[in-house]
């Protein structure tokens, strides 16, 4: 990607455009993340005429790229920095793309109604295809659809498919994000919010198997460089428990081929247990169980890849964040999501990492940070689902979710 690719605006908390930063003042870096929540951190001089418009609460960018908006979103850090040298001083300004709504918001069992003391549903159960009910969920809970109180303003609907298998997914309180990626992950569909004019627009989009047209090498110059993270599966098996109590409790055992491939390969059979007391739909079951094997159930491979700006195959243009590219790993092949990127912009022009598979894989600490947030959201989802009092078998699952930190 070159310079002359980026185009960067200053918007006000309207999402009103005041202006363009000239690419000689670029001082950027981005950091995407496919269906979830972008980042970015850009450097002004203290005196450039769009750096007070940055320090207002609600102001933001947009950074477009060659083909389409690359991301946008609010600031929330700005930071002066100054020096004997500089007396005047820099200014960072920190922010994160405007998916962070998703992140933001719940999603609650009636929607409908704003006042959490006065829900009258248990849970908010929605089925059909994949994209349909991933809209539904977000409309209803910060779109259009939502009540004046929790509606995202300028926040609209992009355009619905309707693709993807046919899910029933129930929230009770769920991060919205969250709920919807568990959804995404099994249609292979990828989602963001992006300003586009003077609104937001809620996008989903399917991800592309470009695999047999992108393959990235080093030796034949389509890759700059590369490093490459295996790991073994997060779980192999899958231990579904509905409703019911003790004996008299409904149970479901699921896998998949990739899973038992992975246990075959690793040597290590790894059980994991999912609560779904909430429901009593075997559908549900199967469904809970087919998320979290689509997210953990094979060898996890990563790789960091450093594209040239001279390959016929050029991010942003020829394939993007969320496509299914091949990579040539030593004598053999990967096919991953592309699942993030990390871009800069400075004084030695465009640099540019993308990152196929886990990105997790190549950080320890991330590793674990991921175990502790399943355990918590699992943790959380018995407190949301679980009725007054506990019994025997509610008292052995929650410490079995402790021994999984």
């Amino acid at each position: 990607m070159r310079l002359s690719d980026l185009t960067v605006e200053v918007r006000d908390r309207d999402l009103k455009r005041l202006g363009l930063i000239r690419p000689d003042e670029l001082n950027l870096h981005l950091k995407g993340e496919h269906n979830g929540v972008g980042s970015w951190k850009l450097e002004l001089a203290a005196e450039h005429p769009l750096a007070d418009a940055l320090r207002q609460p609600g102001s933001g960018v947009i950074v477009t790229g060659p083909q389409d908006i690359l991301m946008s979103g609010p600031t929330i850090s700005p930071v002066v920095v100054t020096s004997a040298n500089d007396t005047a001083g820099m200014v960072s300004f920190e922010g994160v793309s405007d998916s962070v709504v998703l992140a933001d918001m719940l999603a609650w069992p009636q929607p409908s109604n704003p006042d959490p003391t006065t829900q009258a549903a248990s849970h908010d159960v929605r089925q059909g295809d994949a994209e349909s009910v991933i809209h539904g969920f977000v409309n209803a809970n910060c779109g259009p659809g939502a009540p004046a109180a929790r509606r995202k303003a300028r926040l609209r609907m992009g355009t619905n498919l309707a693709r993807g298998p046919v899910v029933k997914k129930s929230a009770r309180f769920p991060v919205l994000g969250s709920l919807i990626a568990d959804v995404a992950v099994m249609a292979d569909l990828g989602f963001r919010v992006v300003q586009r004019s003077d609104e937001l627009v809620f996008e989903t989009y399917q991800v592309l198997d470009r695999s047999l047209e992108i393959r990235l090498d080093v030796l034949t110059g389509t890759l700059a460089s590369q490093s490459v993270a295996v790991a073994a599966p997060g779980v192999t098996r899958v231990i579904v428990g509905g409703q019911g109590e003790l004996e008299n409790r409904d149970f479901l055992a699921a896998t998949t081929p990739e899973a038992v491939e992975a246990e075959q390969d690793w040597g290590r059979r790894i059980e994991r247990f999912v609560d779904q007391r909430q429901t009593d739909d075997p559908e549900e079951y199967q469904q809970a169980a087919d998320e979290v094997l689509a997210e953990e159930g094979f060898t996890a491979v990563a790789m960091r890849a450093v594209p040239t700006d001279d390959s016929a195959m050029r991010f942003g243009i020829d394939w993007y964040l969320g496509d299914r590219v091949s990579a040539v790993v030593g004598s053999g092949e990967l096919s991953a999501v592309a699942t993030g990127y990390v871009l800069t912009v400075g004084a030695t022009g465009v640099q540019l990492g993308v990152v196929l598979g886990d990105p997790r894989q190549f950080d320890r600490s991330e590793t674990l940070n991921r175990r502790l947030e399943n355990a918590r959201k699992r943790i959380s989802a018995l407190e949301r689902n679980a009725e007054i009092g506990t019994t025997a078998a509610d008292d052995a699952a929650v410490m079995s979710l402790m021994g999984a930190w």
